[in-house]
């Protein structure tokens, strides 16, 4: 009345337009929901067996058991480079094919007696650091069916072209599935040569229950001052995983300074007649 909407207007038009409405709605069926399109994406699940798994569970034990801590340093590997050329005929006429990874075992086997720990394990059960007196150098080698580890044993006590001849032997029974126990147990020391492939430098996980790897990466030409003169040299990027459960970082640098010195200095570690047999 008078222009005034009273409460009672509002209901009766509440009950007369809108209430109809709702009761409509409510009594429709509801309108079936489309589920959302499944996005296939495509993956191939391939299985982890045999020497992949087992692979696998040696990196996941190392890692989790062993505090790894990392060196690097650059080599000058200028004579060395020289004298695997000079030799490469000698060797040749042997049978025998040389490339840098006997040297680079030779030296090492020598930088691990004037460094033990290096070669050695930890007794965790007895407390005990086990040094080795033996030096059985792993190569790791990369194959199909996964990496596995064969070693040179007694490094120490064998020439330079029969290292690099059982370094052939053993990537090739590698290659072709056919190593044995024997020639992948009692490592001491592991090389990974991942040079050949092209790496620049890189940080390998430990053999467990090794103390320590050495990472062999690609040799490279570039301009370097030898006594005061610039020159083309030729350089090698080396680097050292090591347990700092036992192992103390100034060890293990001093460790990788004499190995860069005997790599430098080819002469210290290859003086006898009978490494060229």
């Amino acid at each position: 009345p008078g222009g005034v909407i009273t409460r009672e207007d509002v209901m009766k038009f509440y009950e007369e337009h809108v209430k109809p409405k709702l009761a409509a709605q409510q009594a429709a069926p509801a309108a079936p929901v489309t589920p959302p399109a499944q996005v296939v994406t495509p993956v191939e699940r391939i299985p982890l067996r045999g020497i992949k798994r087992r692979m696998a569970e040696k990196m996941a034990e190392a890692k989790s058991k062993i505090p790894h801590v990392y060196l690097a340093e650059e080599v000058d590997v200028t004579e060395l480079v020289r004298l695997r050329e000079n030799l490469k005929k000698l060797a040749e006429s042997k049978g025998v094919k040389l490339t840098y990874l006997p040297f680079i075992i030779k030296a090492v086997t020598k930088a691990l007696k004037e460094f033990p720990l290096l070669n050695s394990s930890l007794d965790e059960a007895r407390g005990e650091i086990v040094v080795k007196k033996y030096y059985n150098i792993g190569i790791a080698v990369d194959t199909e069916q996964g990496l596995v580890v064969p070693n040179i044993k007694n490094a120490d006590k064998k020439g330079l072209f029969q290292i690099a001849r059982e370094i052939e032997e053993l990537a090739e029974k590698a290659r072709q599935g056919k190593l044995t126990l024997e020639d992948i147990r009692d490592g001491t020391f592991t090389i990974t040569n991942v040079g050949a492939i092209g790496s620049t430098v890189g940080f390998p996980i430990i053999n467990y229950p090794e103390s320590a790897i050495l990472g062999i990466h690609r040799i490279v030409k570039k301009p370097g001052y030898y006594e005061d003169r610039l020159e083309p040299r030729y350089y090698l990027n080396i680097s050292l995983s090591f347990d700092h459960r036992f192992i103390e970082g100034g060890y293990a640098a001093r460790f990788l300074s004499t190995l860069k010195n005997y790599l430098e200095n080819p002469l210290l570690f290859l003086a006898q007649e009978d490494e060229f047999k």
